[in-house]
């Protein structure tokens, strides 16, 4: 091997190296925010926690088993609800033919305990769900043009879904459009999820959102989930 493939080599190893421990400085330096964080909120705080990574289904987690982590989980009681932080996080690999791509997809996730529910999953509208419904595939309508038109609803309980998006939370839904967020009610949580890294504060505005949801939704609804 002639000396300049060495030297080259030498390069890369060099720089692998290089970046493997500015990564792990980073990743320790972000441990110690979010502990110091946690500490002055009264929240705890776990590096990982293995048990969530296929926790919960549908978007944005991938189907068990897979490759996915649930890392850097904040947890407390928030508001008088239980509540649950964390970043979801995977790698998907893809192959061009000439070289391989490993990309790292990460969702910060928060969770509110809720009583008993049937699924219900609630996004806003787009482009491909408003084609979808020009071939006849709809999901609930609930009967309001703007609402039906902004979001899409999917549910395994058309009277529960009804229950929850009268029209209090209608409007609530609709009224601050840069604050919407999508959310799932799935068995005994309220999920709603975004996209890059958990950043504890945003975190916390999320769990907000949901939790004013919660005590947005009429008490009947919650009487006919007990038992």
């Amino acid at each position: 091997m002639s000396g300049g493939v060495m030297a080259m080599l030498a390069i890369v190893v060099v720089v692998i190296v290089a970046i493997t421990v500015m990564s792990a400085a980073a990743e320790r330096k972000r441990v110690e925010s979010l502990s110091a964080w946690a500490r002055e909120r009264g929240w705890h705080y776990d590096r990982e926690r293995p048990e969530l990574a296929d926790r919960f289904g549908g978007a944005p987690f991938r189907r068990a088993p897979s490759n996915a982590r649930a890392i850097h989980v904040l947890s407390a009681e928030h508001r008088g609800h239980r509540v649950l932080a964390y970043e979801y996080t995977y790698t998907t690999t893809s192959h061009n033919g000439q070289s391989t791509t490993t990309t790292r997809h990460r969702f910060p996730v928060v969770v509110v305990s809720t009583p008993h529910t049937p699924v219900l999953d609630v996004r806003t509208e787009h482009f491909g769900h408003a084609l979808m419904g020009m071939l006849g595939v709809r999901d609930l309508q609930v009967g309001e043009r703007l609402f039906d038109d902004t979001f899409r609803i999917r549910c395994e309980d058309e009277g529960f879904a009804r229950a929850v998006l009268d029209e209090p939370v209608r409007a609530w839904l609709l009224e601050r459009p840069e604050e919407r967020v999508p959310f799932r009610f799935t068995g005994d949580h309220l999920v709603t999820w975004g996209q890059g890294a958990l950043e504890p504060e945003a975190a916390v505005a999320l769990a907000d959102r949901l939790i004013t949801l919660l005590e947005l939704v009429p008490d009947g609804v919650w009487e006919g989930t007990r038992g």
